[in-house]
């Protein structure tokens, strides 16, 4: 009888095989990182190791779809962005067999402000008991002073993006309107919503409400790919490769769960073996 759970024999092999195809993955690695200069390799390297291997579910899906996992550290490497859950400028979220990839509030940050006309970028939670204050037409406001002490719930999100040489914008979005987006998210983590336990510092929600500002900003503004991928978590839908190019498999695809030859490998190999592989042996199973 088959089973997902990852026993501590699976956990290691599954360990073991990802470390070497990972540095198999080196200078394709390297190579994206090129116009990233604060982020170097064997950093990226080490910070992608260590984030799955601290998470059961991510060494589940290196078992079951490591091309999802493998797609989603290559597109971090594209923006620049580490994949290490401390920092949060990206994760990778176990969902099902497979990883989806999905930005950061810091990462959403981080690659606003690679734009030059960008001066700066805000995000704060309204609680119930802050005084708040804002409107449209001619002339917008926003007024927010927080209460000293116990703040009560959220009742708001609002960001703020000032430009160089333009106006600012912003944007408020009511508690309400945030588990309306939370409620039609297929994302894996959506479960973080409003949890300031799992998410003390409300960046999920913070993130909620910029991308809805930047949907809104001039085209010159606009980030691009970052949110294009970000979005596709929102859907339900993956990251995965084909040779070294990264693909999107929507979630009704039967290549969705697509067993490969790095599954079959984990599958067939034992202990022993997968100890002392070395790198060069593993780079045909993505091939």
């Amino acid at each position: 009888m088959s089973t997902s759970k990852t026993t501590p024999s699976k956990a290691k092999n599954a360990t073991a095989i990802f470390k070497n195809q990972l540095y198999a993955y080196k200078d394709r690695v390297e190579s994206l990182l090129e116009n990233n200069p604060n982020i170097n390799v064997e950093r990226f390297l080490a910070m992608a190791f260590n984030a799955v291997k601290r998470d059961k579910k991510l060494l589940g899906v290196v078992e079951k779809n490591p091309a999802s996992l493998f797609a989603s550290l290559l597109l971090c490497a594209e923006h620049g962005l580490s994949p290490s859950p401390e920092v949060g400028e990206a994760w990778l979220i176990p969902y099902g067999n497979a990883c989806q990839f999905q930005l950061g509030y810091q990462g959403l940050i981080k690659i606003a402000y690679r734009n030059p006309e960008i001066k700066s970028i805000s995000a704060e939670i309204v609680y119930e008991m802050d005084e708040f204050d804002w409107g449209l037409g001619l002339e917008p406001y926003l007024s927010h002073k927080p209460a000293s002490g116990e703040r009560g719930s959220v009742s708001h999100v609002y960001c703020i993006v000032k430009f160089r040489n333009s106006e600012p914008m912003f944007k408020v979005m009511s508690e309400g309107e945030l588990k309306e987006i939370q409620r039609m998210s297929k994302a894996g983590n959506k479960g973080i919503w409003f949890n300031k336990d799992k998410d003390p510092q409300g960046w999920m929600l913070k993130k909620t409400c910029l991308k809805q500002l930047l949907k809104l900003v001039p085209k010159e503004f606009q980030l691009g790919s970052g949110l294009h991928y970000d979005n596709l978590s929102e859907r339900g839908d993956m990251l995965s490769l084909d040779g070294n190019e990264i693909i999107e498999v929507k979630k009704s695809s039967s290549d969705f769960h697509k067993p490969n030859v790095f599954a079959q490998a984990l599958q067939d190999a034992d202990e022993s073996e997968i100890e002392d592989v070395e790198v060069t042996e593993m780079k045909d199973l993505f091939d």
